[in-house]
């Protein structure tokens, strides 16, 4: 089976949710092996091209057609590369260029691994700033979307929204959400190594510190969560902030204000863990739009797997009641914030492990390899 992807550059999620599927497929199966097939931007090709191959050594990355506007003319590259019985294509742009595929006779059956609902996010965030893209991709996941062979989807909240927006009827899916990355499969430390780990940061036993890890992009509602954490800061001095983030907004009146209490960072994957295992809870608020409603967060497991009580708001894709239902943080508006014991991080790692790792959806990937 080929793994195919589209304009997906090497990254943190990219890792774990590529990379580490692609080897958990061939750890689970002998009789074919999956091979990751990249289309990648022009810019920073050979850089970004080393670092695939040297976590995935086996993959094969080739240079896409720039622009987003001229995405279907990668189908001429994909005719050389590609002759398979199946292709499981990530996003809607790589799943309906192996629909093509398999129109002309290249592939069997196609396998549409869904992220997200990216009429929405398209439309809602302008990830991709191009009218004619935006005008398409309705038309284009639709497709993919009822006429895919099978799917994968990261949320229940997903398949209800392809129920509600594209009639989808049928049964052919597997439900996985974000699973744990290589880079975060661990043994829980010791209390005295994760008080170690907070005094190297500064830290000491009576702060309570909220971290958050991820980028800034639009859907990530920073406003929103600016909002909610000035009133926390403002009850409670023992609240500090620790921003693991590539870009804060230096003009922010929330960050002005209350700067000798938040520490910030920008650290690679690898050594993310670290920086999580010295807080208490994990922030992850968004704004109630389609994308979110819909969203399987990589970090919601980062999170968690490092013992963190996660902050999280309403209908966040399927994670919302899970914290609910396990008691594992708080779901809307919090105010007061208690210290998270060392009881309590080693129940949320233990959580993790139990539900979001590879192994917990060993035969979901299965019904993918044997459909």
């Amino acid at each position: 089976m080929i793994y195919l992807t589209y304009n997906d550059q090497p990254s943190g999620i990219y890792n774990s949710q590529v990379i580490d599927v692609v080897n958990y497929f061939n750890s689970i199966q002998n009789k074919e092996k999956v091979t990751l097939v990249s289309l990648i931007s022009l810019r920073s090709f050979f850089r970004n091209r080393r670092i695939i191959k040297k976590r995935l050594p086996a993959a094969k990355v080739f240079p896409m057609f720039p622009k987003p506007s001229l995405w279907k003319w990668n189908y001429f590259i994909l005719t050389l590369l590609i002759n398979d019985k199946k292709v499981m294509a990530r996003g809607p742009f790589a799943a309906s260029l192996a629909l093509r595929l398999k129109k002309a006779g290249k592939v069997q059956k196609v396998i549409f691994d869904a992220r997200g609902a990216y009429k929405a996010e398209l439309n809602e965030y302008n990830v991709i700033p191009n009218e004619t893209i935006k005008k398409e991709i309705g038309g284009i996941e639709k497709n993919v979307v009822l006429n895919a062979d099978f799917s994968l989807a990261v949320s229940e909240a997903l398949v209800n929204y392809w129920k509600r927006e594209f009639n989808y009827n049928s049964d052919k899916h597997v439900v996985v959400p974000c699973t744990l990355s290589k880079d975060f499969s661990f043994d829980f430390p010791t209390q005295e190594k994760v008080n170690q780990l907070r005094r190297e940061l500064g830290y000491s036993e009576k702060d309570i510190v909220i971290v958050y890890s991820g980028s800034s992009a639009g859907w990530q509602s920073f406003s929103l969560v600016e909002k909610i954490l000035a009133k926390v800061l403002e009850e409670n001095a023992n609240v500090k902030l620790l921003w693991l983030t590539n870009h804060t907004d230096e003009n922010s009146v929330f960050l002005k204000l209350h700067k000798d209490r938040i520490k910030k960072a920008w650290v690679k994957h690898e050594d993310v863990k670290d920086y999580l295992l010295a807080g208490d809870y994990g922030l992850l608020y968004r704004e109630s739009s389609v994308t979110n409603q819909v969203a399987s967060p990589v970090k919601f497991g980062e999170y968690l797997i490092c013992g963190l009580n996660v902050l999280i708001s309403e209908n966040l894709g399927d994670f919302s009641e899970f914290v609910k239902k396990n008691n594992c943080g708080n779901v809307g508006e919090f105010n007061t914030l208690l210290s998270v014991s060392y009881e309590t991080k080693l129940q949320n790692h233990k959580l993790a492990i139990q539900n979001l790792g590879k192994q917990n959806f060993k035969g979901a990937y299965l019904n993918v390899l044997q459909e």
